[in-house]
């Protein structure tokens, strides 16, 4: 029934949004009209999902779980379809490292430790591309002013991934932090489990050149979205946008789909969209953010395809009843 809800939630937004002429059926026909964006959508969508499973096997190798790439890409995409069918990313996540952990017979904390961080690397690029984005839009023109609260905003976020950073990798002696989760976990042993995984997460520290593979991975990932939106944008738009206003306005746009609301981001997505496409004086940001949205959906059906052929698989049965 709970499922069935953000459904029928999400069928809402999209009629709302087409009701009042935010969204259109003549775009998707566009879209489809044009093989060229399609098809290189696809391929960037997807490339997302190949530089993703690279990325979460680096991450897994530190924590001595050996998956092979194709193993690693086909939890990816379970993970994808479970992202698209709950609320944000973290149920996808979830449901891949509990597959994982059974596959890999224990280890549990460090495999999501893996998850965290890799979630932690997939934000943390977010921002740096759209801090990036945000200071060269004061100082080259692009079409439109990002307001001072908007640049400020990010401006404390990049700070705020900085000083993560800076103290993943300058606290290896003292960490004041873990002192601190130490104190309460003597006292309440079910606080245990925040510990191992914080462990599992900093354990990172010491390997900062994977550290630093998995953010350029990461950050090729946002460019990836961020040229698939500017062929969708000129597929469907009569004036088409410059490359460098898409590449300023989605990764600020993308950082609002990592409020879970909707599945795929839905709703907040299409209002920081809205917000920002109309800086630059066009009206389509909520139907760039649908097609956005058509492609993940894509990959989650895949995704979908991929599980149920695990289920069918003896192998997958046999170490889903461990």
């Amino acid at each position: 029934i709970k499922l069935l809800l953000k459904f029928a939630l999400v069928g809402a937004v999209f009629f709302f949004l087409h009701q009042k002429g935010l969204i259109s059926i003549s775009s998707f026909k566009k879209l489809l009209a044009s093989p060229k964006t399609w098809l290189l959508g696809t391929f960037f969508m997807f490339g997302n999902m190949v530089l993703g499973a690279f990325r979460w096997q680096v991450l897994l190798k530190t924590q001595n779980v050996e998956l092979t790439f194709k193993e690693t890409f086909k939890y990816n995409m379970v993970g994808a379809f479970f992202s698209i069918a709950l609320p944000g990313a973290v149920s996808g996540d979830f449901v891949k490292g509990v597959m994982v952990a059974k596959r890999a017979n224990g280890n549990r904390a460090g495999i999501f430790g893996s998850l965290i961080f890799d979630r932690i690397l997939g934000v943390s690029a977010m921002v740096f591309v759209g801090a990036f984005s945000a200071l060269l839009s004061v100082i080259l023109p692009w079409g439109g002013t990002l307001p001072a609260i908007l640049l400020w905003s990010i401006g404390a976020i990049g700070m705020g991934v900085v000083f993560f950073f800076a103290y993943l990798f300058l606290s290896h002696e003292n960490d004041p932090l873990l002192n601190v989760i130490r104190f309460f976990t003597k006292r309440f042993e079910k606080l245990s489990v925040i510990e191992r995984l914080y462990l599992g997460v900093m354990g990172y520290r010491k390997f900062p050149q994977r550290v630093f593979k998995a953010i350029g991975l990461s950050v090729v990932i946002h460019f990836f979205l961020i040229f698939t939106a500017f062929f969708v944008t000129e597929a469907i738009s009569q004036d088409a946008l410059s490359i460098f206003a898409i590449a300023v306005m989605v990764p600020i746009g993308m950082l609002a789909t990592a409020i879970p609301i909707l599945p795929a981001g839905v709703g907040t997505g299409h209002a920081a969209f809205i917000g920002l496409f109309n800086l630059v004086g066009s009206s389509q940001g909520a139907e760039v953010f649908s097609m956005l949205v058509l492609y993940q959906v894509l990959v989650g059906v895949v995704g979908g395809l991929i599980y149920l052929k695990m289920l069918s698989d003896p192998q997958e049965k046999n170490q889903s009843s461990r």
